[in-house]
């Protein structure tokens, strides 16, 4: 069906496009017979205004893009509601882009962006971001802020990984734990290595060693990975007492079934601690140990600095840095 513009109401109307635009945007004195016939056309044909072309026309189009890779995972799933729910408050509508497989899909996809001209600027979960992309962000005539990336040219919202892993790592230490496990990821590898990273420095600070064996590597951020991940350890002949799922607590809900299933009790034979504290975590059974990151507080000031950025392209980068908080429930 084909797209109804100002100048089709403007000719059902008998006026001109310029009239049936201060009609819509309330903006002069029309005679309230006119008033009414523009309004009703509008309603009957489902008029929706052209953001794209009202954004070339006032250079704001009171949009911003939200991309962010991994839609269906429940991490992303619950920052997008929180992105909906600010974004509610700013008088801002927001378009959500997925990230795509290919090793330049971020320069494809950035260019798409910067030519369309529908947005005013971008929330972009890049964990996975270097210093390599700096180039590429300065050719961006659009304001970005990344979120979940500690990165010190450009403005950005961080966590404190590697303090929170460590305080959860000597928990279970002082539980008694010497032989400590962890689940990774080889996707976003530079984040899962430095919380990796976290577990084996603490370790070494209490004259433990963690085993190379201990780590298991995934390729998903699933529940299945999780599965995968109990069956390896399952088949080890020398098993670790606790298991860090450094990847999520997505992961860790497919551990701790598969787990059970396999005999062992939790947290009796193996503790387990996640990452993230989804809103399933404390429904599992055993409730589950993990770290939680205060996302709704991530978010405000996510976008409060995308708009800051908007109105002021030119004030200094900022970084905005969360501590996290360590969830003791029945896992470990």
């Amino acid at each position: 069906m084909k797209r109804i513009t100002i100048k089709d109401i403007a000719e059902m109307a008998k006026v001109t496009p310029a009239t049936v635009s201060m009609v819509l945007n309330n903006k002069a004195k029309i005679s309230a017979e006119t008033r009414e016939k523009i309004l009703a056309l509008a309603r009957e044909y489902n008029y929706v205004p052209n953001i794209s072309a009202r954004g070339l026309v006032h250079s704001k189009t009171n949009t911003l893009g939200v991309l962010i890779s991994g839609l269906s995972e429940p991490i992303n799933a619950a920052t997008i509601k929180a992105v909906t729910r600010k974004i509610a408050n700013t008088g801002y509508d927001i378009i959500l882009y997925g990230a795509y497989k290919g090793e330049d899909w971020r320069s494809h996809l950035y260019h798409q962006l910067n030519s369309e001209g529908r947005l005013d600027g971008i929330l972009h979960k890049a964990i996975d971001m270097t210093d390599d992309d700096r180039e590429l962000v300065a050719r961006m005539n659009l304001p970005i802020v990344i979120f979940e990336n500690d990165l010190d040219w450009i403005d950005c919202v961080a966590i404190d990984n590697k303090n929170s892993v460590k305080v959860a790592t000597k928990y279970l230490i002082r539980k008694g734990h010497k032989k400590i496990g962890a689940v990774s990821c080889s996707i976003n590898k530079n984040l899962i290595d430095s919380r990796i990273g976290a577990v084996t420095e603490t370790m070494r600070e209490f004259g433990l060693e963690m085993n190379p064996q201990h780590v298991y590597i995934g390729s998903s951020y699933s529940p299945q990975e999780g599965i995968k991940a109990a069956d390896y350890f399952h088949s080890l002949a020398d098993k670790p007492s606790a298991v860090f799922v450094v990847c999520g607590d997505y992961v860790a809900s497919g551990f701790l079934s598969r787990i059970k299933l396999l005999g062992y009790k939790v947290p009796d034979d193996f503790a387990i601690v996640g990452f993230d504290d989804l809103w399933f975590a404390s429904l599992l059974e055993p409730q589950l140990t993990t770290i939680r990151q205060p996302l709704d507080d991530m978010v405000d000031v996510a976008i409060d600095l995308l708009i800051a950025r908007i109105q002021d392209k030119t004030k200094p980068v900022e970084k905005r840095k969360f501590e996290l908080e360590f969830i003791i429930r029945q896992s470990a």
